[in-house]
């Protein structure tokens, strides 16, 4: 079990992430359910894994034809726990 700020974060599609160290921001384009073509008998034994499409902006991504990054949603969380990632939740 996680510690009180790490459940106290709720992800939405639109929330908007920021990294402070490359200056990037990103959105939160659509959350994805990583096991979510599999059988039914073997997603019961294993756990559900989420993720997030996020869609990224910023000068060093200007020359980049790809800007959609997929983050485990539990990876996500840890990035902003951490401060690595700064989050601004959508209303």
């Amino acid at each position: 079990m996680g510690d009180a700020y790490s459940l106290s974060i709720h992800l939405k599609v639109g929330d908007v992430v920021y990294d402070s160290s490359t200056k990037e921001s990103g959105v939160l384009v659509r959350k994805i359910d990583l096991l979510g073509n599999f059988s039914d008998h073997i997603s019961k034994e294993i756990p559900g894994i989420n993720a997030w499409e996020i869609m990224w902006s910023g000068s060093d991504l200007k020359g980049s034809a790809v800007r959609l990054y997929v983050y485990t949603e539990s990876g996500l969380i840890n990035m902003i726990r951490e401060g690595l990632l700064r989050l601004y939740q959508n209303n």
